[in-house]
């Protein structure tokens, strides 16, 4: 018995190990490498189980690791770049799979108007940046990461104040009135002209360009669109990923005042009498006693250093991707903060983003994007103005450490800037919250309809505070001031776009059409007074303002309806046309103006697809393109088509009473200004696309150009807006890449954009040559300097000829630019604000686990009016910008001689001397970063481990010492360079 209950024992072990055996055949571990043609191993790549969420992401090594693999499954290859392929299991545990790169390299998708498309059928001219770009330097805002990265695109920085934003245009400017800021575009619905969302939340960044590209966009793309796509979330295994760096910010360069001894020998010069050249004794100079005490004990205080201190940033992004086959999510935090070079002057941003994707049905697809974003910024007023004049022979602090109001002996109009730094004296703070979200659906009708409708909504909420003691700055020593502002912003946008595909043989179409709702509205709120009770109430009790207590608000509502829809046709896949039509109407412009209507039509043809090239093996991609078309603005404010009445104080039996006045005359006849763009461009690619770029040649005509005509006093008015200027632009884009070098351990590529563009104005009102109060120029670039030109100083062998002018040595000398013997308003000449050429070169390296890159940034040919050179002063009533002066002893040609009876102001063509030349070349960003093995990194449990360090705006080569041309002449707030460490995560 007892043997028998063995033998069954023995018997259900045998079967019950078997059972364990098969299952364990049934589902195993898989794992593998990933290379490219030429045996490389490929980082990143989606390895993933057909059908499940089950996948890996190959590291550094090219490797990846799979578990619960069964034979009959069916793996995914896919990778940015190369064909997606597809590997049975079957019985293997190991693979090498080898990566087919497309030979075009065109097939990557790049987002156009209200769709995509394969970028080797793109017949218009955009430029695409995908996320790997974005994040390849540390930003807190992702347009930086596009300087001198798309051809085109004219993208500077113009402060180092905490939060500051950055100008930017594509192919210069149209409108003279209006705004020439491109429009953003975020999944779709508009965004506006900032873009403030976390740069790691972004999958790509596309530029549309020329008109063809942004006709579908109507009266809102005749600045060129920017279309930024957010990160979805992928069916397979949740990914973590972390981004944080933070950084140390500098002061890049700024130029140099007078210390003490300087200035006083400024006044000496300036009360140097300038027949005999001699000196007065200082007690003449320096008539009060104190100052002449502070020359001799040698007393120098530079109120900048007081005032100023490094800044510090930080910035935090954490992402969680991942879903299965139905679902998909992708869930982001980010935290920046910046701590400005002044006190009181920082910024913080709080983001969070959710982005959900469902599969609702087989043909019904439904999802959500929303981001919320919370900031808090404390500003102040820009000091350094006050602390380059105020007179450096004084003592800032009293005995008891107190900020004294007037330091400078003698100089009682010369308000200490420190009295800003005073605790409770400056309170000026803006918090901002913005929702700004949609909704879709995607209905595959059939296999070759698709619908998709689209409801966004933006939201942003602006509360700003401000106060200021009676002592400080805006206080004057008079009255405290105290305000509130609110403003509230809606935008709701519904679309609906119906898409066709087919391909019928050789023939490809695509027909999309659609409609556009678009309702905007805007309510502003303020109240505001003087001479507060209790200063300890900032701007929560503005009931206690004694003096000019004010209240202002309005509400702006606008609507636009639109019609659109383009024709895609393909043939032999070489020929290639694009047609659009949009039909805007708004209700900003009046009965018999409101609809627009905006035509394009591009071709493009792919010559590298014809028999006669096949035999250029070199020659991987060759594109000719050509385009037209037309897009608006409507470049004016609500309700500009009817006349507004303005509000006005005057004296009625001895009180102030209020009243309104006509203050803009109507004009029915208003419409859109209209931009034509004509483009001819051709892409190319050779070696295998090793070498590829794109040339680009464009001419664009701005008609209907907003702008007041001056009319006769009589009609109540004196000028009328009306639609009457003309304007053109021409130009020349290109870019270049190339992959140098590509070793197993080391590859070196190089990225390389110019553009050229030359704006001009073709009509002015009434017929007019010039508008000389706008610097407006028939011929002319918009933003031009008109004056004299200064060709050096009268030295002492020229007195006679500089009598002839009433000038004497140590005067600025004019060009005679006409020839005729005399100084007159005709020898005038005309500088250009803008640039002939920008340009920019990233060069990047890998060398093992290092990486190592550069981006050189170049404006040139631009001239800036330089606020510094306007701080000279020659009377030596306030300090100066330390300058090369003229003296008998010092027959510079650079400043005319100080003189105490002549300011910078009187000073005879002064005005010239503020003119530069801003052309400058800068290393804007290198970075040195080591991604951790992958073997490190399985012990650690990360997927990727990337720390780098970067050095930003830290070389600025140009022709003006001490100062970084790209903010374009003004000194307030300086310009910083950043040491930047971070660090990348993905678990």
């Amino acid at each position: 018995m007892n043997q028998k209950v063995c033998i069954q024992r023995m018997f259900m072990s045998l079967i019950f190990s078997v059972m364990y055996l098969l299952s364990f055949a049934q589902t195993r571990q898989i794992s593998g490498m990933v290379k490219d043609m030429s045996g490389e191993p490929v980082i990143a790549v989606n390895v993933s189980v057909k059908g499940t969420g089950n996948g890996s992401i190959t590291d550094l090594d090219g490797k990846f690791t799979i578990p619960n693999v069964k034979e009959k499954d069916v793996l995914v290859v896919s990778y940015i770049g190369y064909l997606t392929q597809s590997v049975s299991v079957g019985k293997q545990t190991s693979f090498i799979i080898t990566l087919k790169e497309d030979t075009q390299a065109l097939d990557e998708v790049v987002v156009v108007g209200y769709g995509v498309q394969k970028k080797r059928d793109l017949s218009g001219a955009v430029s695409s940046v995908k996320s790997r770009d974005i994040t390849a330097i540390p930003t807190t805002n992702a347009l930086e990461a596009l300087q001198g990265k798309v051809a085109g695109l004219d993208l500077t920085a113009s402060s180092g104040k905490a939060g500051a934003d950055l100008s930017f245009t594509i192919r210069g400017e149209r409108s003279l009135k209006a705004s020439n800021a491109p429009l953003i575009l975020v999944d779709g619905i508009d965004y506006g002209t900032t873009l403030d969302i976390n740069p790691s939340d972004i999958e790509s960044i596309e530029v549309l360009k020329d008109a063809s590209s942004t006709a579908i966009y109507g009266t809102r793309g005749a600045n060129g669109i920017i279309i930024v796509t957010t990160k979805k979330g992928k069916a397979g295994k949740s990914k973590v990923s972390l981004n944080a760096f933070a950084s140390i910010n500098m002061i890049s360069s700024y130029p140099s005042i007078m210390n003490g001894a300087e200035y006083a020998q400024l006044k000496r010069e300036a009360y140097r009498d300038q027949t005999t050249n001699e000196y007065l004794p200082d007690e003449q100079v320096f008539t009060v006693a104190q100052e002449l005490e502070y020359v001799r004990e040698g007393v120098s205080t530079d109120y900048r250093d007081l005032m100023m201190s490094n800044g510090f940033n930080q910035n935090y992004e954490l992402s969680i991707t991942g879903g299965t086959e139905k679902t998909q999510h992708s869930i982001s935090l980010g935290y920046r903060g910046e701590n400005g070079l002044f006190k009181n002057d920082n910024y913080k941003r709080l983001n969070a983003r959710v982005a959900l994707d469902h599969k609702l049905l087989e043909n019904l697809k439904i999802g959500t994007n929303i981001t919320y974003t919370y900031k808090d910024q404390n500003t102040r007023r820009d000091p350094l103005n006050m602390c380059n004049k105020i007179v450096p022979l004084s003592k800032p602090y009293d005995e008891n450490g107190e900020v004294v109001r007037f330091p400078a002996p003698g100089y009682n109009s010369q308000t200490n800037p420190l009295v800003d730094d005073v605790d409770g004296a400056v309170k000026d703070n803006t918090k901002a919250t913005r929702f700004f979200g949609s909704l879709y659906a995607n209905w595959n009708i059939t296999k070759d309809l698709l619908f998709r409708t689209t409801l966004g909504v933006d939201v942003r909420n602006k509360r700003r505070g401000y106060y200021c003691s009676a002592n400080s700055l805006d206080g004057e020593g008079k009255d405290s001031k105290s305000l509130k502002e609110h403003t509230i912003e809606s935008g709701i946008t519904w679309e609906n776009v119906l898409t066709y595909s087919k391909i019928l043989g050789e023939h490809d179409f695509q027909i999309m059409g659609g409609t556009s709702t678009i309702y905007k509205s805007k309510e502003y709120t303020l109240a505001s007074g003087k001479g507060q009770t209790y200063g300890g109430n900032i701007y929560h009790n503005l009931a206690s303002n004694t003096k000019e207590v004010m209240i202002d608000s309005y509400l702006n509502e606008e609507k636009l309806a639109s019609f659109f829809g383009r024709v895609n046709y393909k043939f032999m896949d070489r020929y290639i046309l694009t047609a659009s039509l949009r039909a805007d109407g708004s209700s900003l412009l009046a009965d018999g103006h409101k609809w627009g209507y905006f035509p394009s039509v591009a071709v493009a043809w792919r010559m590298n697809e014809e028999s006669f090239l096949k035999g250029f093996d070199e020659l991987s991609n060759l594109k000719l393109r050509l385009s037209w078309g037309e897009s608006g603005q409507s470049a004016i404010d609500p309700y500009q088509t009817v006349g507004l009445l303005g509000s006005s104080t005057y004296s009625f039996n001895n009180d102030l009473a209020s009243g309104l006045y006509p203050k803009t005359m109507s004009n029915k006849n208003l419409t859109w200004e209209t931009t034509s763009v004509f483009d001819l461009g051709v892409d190319f690619g050779f070696f295998n696309n090793r070498l590829s770029g794109s040339v680009d040649v464009y001419k664009s005509y701005t008609r209907n150009v907003l702008m007041n005509r001056k009319i006769p006093s009589t009609n109540g008015y004196t000028e009328v807006m009306e639609n009457i200027g003309k304007t053109e632009n021409f130009g020349i884009d290109v870019a270049l890449n190339s992959v140098n070098i590509q070793k197993k351990n080391f590859t070196w590529t190089t990225d390389f954009t110019l553009s050229h563009n030359k704006e001009k104005i073709k009509e002015l009102a009434s017929g007019a040559l010039r508008d000389e109060a706008n610097s407006w120029f028939v011929g002319e670039a918009f933003q031009v300097f008109y004056d004299y030109k200064k060709i050096g100083i009268w030295q002492l062998d020229e007195a006679d000829e500089a009598a002839k002018n009433g000038q004497k040595p140590g005067d600025i000398k004019i060009q005679d630019t006409d020839g005729n013997g005399e100084i007159t308003p005709e020898d005038r000449v005309i500088y250009s604000k803008r640039p002939k050429v920008t340009f920019g070169i990233n060069n990047s390296f890998t060398i093992h686990d290092f990486e190592f890159s550069f981006f050189i940034y170049s404006r040139l040919g631009q001239w800036i009016d330089y606020e510094f050179n306007r701080g000279y002063k020659p009377d030596g009533l306030e300090n100066s910008s330390n300058v090369d002066y003229w003296t008998p002893e010092n027959p510079t040609n650079n400043f005319p001689r100080p003189n105490r009876f002549y300011g910078f102001g009187k000073t005879r063509y002064s005005s010239t001397l503020k003119y530069e030349k801003g052309s400058f070349v800068k290393v804007r960003d290198v970075t040195l970063a080591y991604n951790i093995p992958s073997k490190v990194l399985a012990s650690l449990g990360l997927g990727r481990a990337r720390i780098y360090a970067t050095a930003k705006n830290f070389f600025t080569f140009s022709s003006i010492d001490n100062y970084d041309p790209e903010r374009g002449g003004g000194i307030s707030f300086p310009m910083t360079k950043q040491l930047v460490f971070g660090v990348n995560l993905d678990f």
